[in-house]
C-alpha cells in the first residue's frame, strides 16, 4: 500500500482536517516527528505526486509511536463517515465497522508503509483490521494490549508475503513467509507451528511445524511449507503460532499474524 491510499481513504472520514498538508501534518506529528517540508510538497506526499523516500521515512523509524498513531486515527475520523473510510480503503467489511479495530490497522499500515524502503510497504490493512476485530469478538484483552504485549519484553515481528491462494482442492502448493526479527530480542529456539484443527482445517501442511533459525534483530528470514488441499472445498484460515522452545506462542492474542487463508473449489470457473 501507498502512503496517498492511506491518506485519502482516511481523508475522506476527518472533517475537522481541512485540507491536504494538514493531514499530512497532523500524521506526521502523530507519527513522532514533524516534517519541514513545503506546503506544496506535502500535497504532492498526500497525492502521490512524490515519493514517500526512505529520508523522509527515516523520520519515524524506531519511534514508539503507535499508541498516538491509533489515538489519532481514532479521534480524527468521524463516526458518521467510518463507512466511509471502510469502503475507500477497500476492506470488506459486512456488518457494522469497528473504529478501534481500524484505528490500531491503520497504524500498523502506517508502520509497514514507514519500514519499506520501497515507496509502497505490505498491504496489512485488512489482515490487522480482522485479527483486532476477532480479538474484541473473543473477549480477549483490547487491540491495543495485544499489540503490545508479546511473550519476550521487546519483541516484535513483520511479516511480509501473501497470505491468499486461490486454488482447485485438489492441488498441493507451496507457501512462504518472509519475517523480519523488528524487535530487540534474538529468535533462538523458536518454531512456526500449525494449529490445525482437522475438522475445520482441512488442508494439510508438510512440514507443520517449521524450525526457525536464530535470528538477530533487524535480520530477515524466509521459511517455507506445502499445503495440500485434498480435495475439499470451502474457504480455509490455516493459523499458525510462532512458539517457544517451551511450547507458548511469543505473540498471544495476534491469531492471524502467520494466517494463511485458502480457496478452494474442484471447478473453479
Amino acid at each position: 500500500m501507498r502512503l496517498t491510499t492511506l491518506c485519502y481513504g482516511v481523508k475522506a472520514g476527518c472533517p475537522s482536517i481541512k485540507n491536504q498538508p494538514d493531514f499530512i501534518d497532523a500524521l506526521s506529528k502523530a507519527a513522532g516527528e514533524k516534517l519541514y517540508i513545503s506546503k506544496s510538497y506535502k500535497k504532492l506526499l498526500f497525492n502521490g505526486g512524490e515519493e514517500f523516500s526512505v529520508n523522509l521515512k527515516m523520520n519515524f523509524r524506531g519511534k514508539n509511536n503507535l499508541h498516538s498513531l491509533i489515538d489519532f486515527f481514532e479521534d480524527s475520523i468521524s463516526n458518521s463517515k467510518l463507512d466511509v473510510v471502510i469502503a475507500k480503503l477497500g476492506i470488506p467489511e459486512t456488518g457494522e465497522p469497528n473504529k478501534h479495530a481500524l484505528a490500531v490497522a491503520l497504524a500498523v499500515q502506517f508502520r509497514a508503509i514507514v519500514d519499506s524502503d520501497n515507496d509502497d510497504g505490505p498491504d496489512v490493512l485488512f489482515t490487522e483490521y480482522l485479527e483486532q476485530r476477532q480479538g474484541i469478538g473473543q473477549g480477549l484483552p483490547t487491540p491495543t494490549a495485544v499489540f503490545y504485549e508479546p511473550l519476550y519484553p521487546g519483541d516484535d515481528i513483520f511479516v511480509d508475503g501473501g497470505k491468499d491462494h486461490v486454488i482447485k482442492s485438489t492441488d498441493v502448493f507451496q507457501h512462504s513467509w518472509h519475517l523480519i526479527n523488528e524487535g530487540s530480542q534474538t529468535w533462538t529456539g523458536r518454531k512456526l507451528v500449525y494449529t490445525r484443527n482437522p475438522d475445520v482445517d482441512r488442508p494439510e501442511a508438510d512440514p507443520a511445524v517449521i524450525e526457525i533459525p536464530e535470528t538477530k534483530p533487524q535480520k530477515a528470514i524466509k521459511i517455507t511449507t506445502t499445503f495440500d488441499g485434498r480435495g475439499f472445498d470451502g474457504v480455509f484460515h490455516c493459523k499458525w503460532e510462532m512458539q517457544d522452545k517451551e511450547g507458548r506462542n511469543c505473540f498471544p492474542g495476534r491469531q492471524l499474524l502467520f494466517c494463511v487463508t485458502i480457496d478452494a473449489k474442484f471447478k473453479r470457473p
